[in-house]
């Protein structure tokens, strides 16, 4: 398939997941073309700015309902984000294949399998600074901290525009720290024009296909591709 083809299609495809359940360009998307033979570092350029503007379109609506306990939350995966990138780099992780496909796994199992997740989620309720330190860590090694925040989001709130409005801002505030961090560490911003396609997505979604749409099921098979990527990821770090 051409390059172009393909990178259009993924990112197509990534932003009416975001759109419509909140996780899709970075989870998704990247794995998929860096399976597809594409670097982390394209493929960062090409699904990170998309990530953010959808994120920011779907926080705008919510912000004002943003509690103290989210922003203690964001606050504190950053750090530990932030602190977990520079150290990432400096030992040579920049993306971690088998790391990243675990995690992709795990959180397929979880979302998939309700007598697997609820536990969880009672877990990551319980102790929420616990869930915060994990997400920045694995964000770090894997940029996989999403699979995580996902699961973080459902557990703390029942609601699903809670939900997505947690997750939008937990993508954001490592996001920003993602994308000024490679901007000087392989950024290609002509790639990142690609991420354009996703404001006519958002738009395109909310209006005529979000009200109309079994939001469970759609969520069941997002985590069983989820699934289907994190053992392609472990295939290919073996095979490489």
């Amino acid at each position: 398939m051409n390059e172009n083809i393909l990178i259009f299609s993924v990112v197509l495809f990534s932003s009416v997941c975001q759109s419509l359940i909140g996780v899709g360009l970075v989870m998704i998307g990247i794995p998929m073309l860096i399976i597809s033979g594409i670097s982390f570092e394209h493929a960062l350029s090409v699904c990170l700015p998309g990530s953010l503007i959808i994120n920011t379109l779907q926080l705008k609506s919510q912000f004002k309902k943003v509690t103290r306990q989210d922003c203690i939350s964001y606050l504190l995966m950053s750090c530990v984000y932030l602190c977990f990138l520079f150290y990432a780099h400096s030992v040579g992780i920049v993306f971690n294949k088998l790391t990243a496909g675990c995690v992709l796994i795990l959180a397929g199992l979880f979302g998939f399998k309700v007598s697997l997740r609820e536990p969880l989620l009672e877990t990551l309720n319980i102790k929420p600074r616990v869930s915060d330190i994990m997400i920045g860590i694995v964000h770090a090694v894997s940029s996989m901290g999403g699979s995580i925040l996902s699961l973080t989001g459902a557990a703390r709130y029942k609601d699903s525009n809670a939900s997505t409005r947690f997750i939008a801002g937990g993508y954001l505030s490592l996001g920003f720290i993602q994308l000024f961090f490679y901007l000087t560490h392989g950024i290609h911003l002509f790639l990142s024009l690609y991420s354009f396609i996703s404001v006519p997505v958002y738009v395109i979604c909310q209006k005529f296909v979000s009200p109309n749409l079994n939001h469970s099921k759609l969520k069941s098979l997002i985590f069983a591709i989820t699934l289907i990527y994190g053992i392609l990821l472990i295939r290919q770090n073996f095979i490489s």
